[in-house]
């Protein structure tokens, strides 16, 4: 179902520190248009008031993390980093209108197609993955969801104890974390996402549609490794984050 795009402003409401330099924040979905809505996975535009923006200027691309039935809130959740963007990001204040276009993007979680999905995300890029797999779980759709998510650090862990409780509750879907630099009392996987780590959680290899998001690196070095596995291109999705 195609939703048409259209400029729209939401209050601020709140903003949460979840991971090392990452935050999460929230806007007032109760404001926006008669019918507005989002399919899990879309971003949206949003544009600040910067005096004196950098060369990346004043606007930036979101995906949106919430799930289209959180009513109360849209939220995105985003690295931060030194830019006159990610400043003025962090200085909102409550109640201040920001604008924003979209919904945005085709790379979407289609629940009338039941095949297996096996999410891969490098990062940040996990935030349309939260926003897929919140609203699977909450409508208790009969999609089995594998999802392997690959940080640096445990300080740099995203959305780690909401999605494994959803993991626990539900047996569809398998929440797999893997940290590449662990600390003591880690006991996950500890290795970057390679063939061995997605057979290891995926038994059938050939069924699901693989959906592959992060900076373009990691995407392109995804996308080669399910591609040697014997997976055709048209079972692969990709999107890249770049910039932040």
């Amino acid at each position: 179902m195609a939703i048409q795009p259209k400029e729209f402003y939401l209050p601020f409401v709140k903003k949460e520190k979840v991971a090392k330099d990452t935050y999460s924040f929230y806007f007032d979905r109760g404001s926006t248009p008669l019918g507005w809505n989002f399919l899990p996975g879309q971003y949206i535009r949003m544009t600040l008031d910067i005096y004196r923006p950098d060369n990346r200027g004043s606007s930036r691309f979101f995906t949106i993390a919430s799930s289209p039935l959180e009513k109360k809130y849209l939220m995105i959740t985003t690295k931060i980093i030194q830019s006159s963007f990610k400043k003025r990001l962090m200085t909102l204040k409550s109640q201040e209108l920001v604008k924003f276009f979209g919904p945005i993007g085709a790379f979407i979680l289609n629940e009338e197609e039941k095949n297996p999905r096996v999410f891969l995300a490098g990062g940040i890029g996990i935030t349309p993955f939260h926003s897929m797999i919140t609203y699977a779980n909450a409508k208790k759709l009969s999609i089995p969801i594998t999802f392997i998510a690959s940080f640096s650090t445990m300080e740099d862990l995203v959305f780690y104890k909401e999605l494994t409780d959803i993991a626990n509750k539900n047996p569809i879907i398998k929440i797999i974390y893997t940290v590449t630099h662990p600390e003591n009392g880690w006991k996950g996987e500890t290795s970057r996402i390679s063939e061995d780590v997605i057979k290891k959680y995926v038994p059938d290899i050939f069924k699901p549609q693989y959906f592959i998001v992060g900076a373009p690196a990691m995407v392109a070095a995804m996308e080669e490794t399910v591609n040697k596995m014997g997976v055709v291109n048209e079972k692969i999705f990709i999107e890249n984050f770049t910039g932040y």
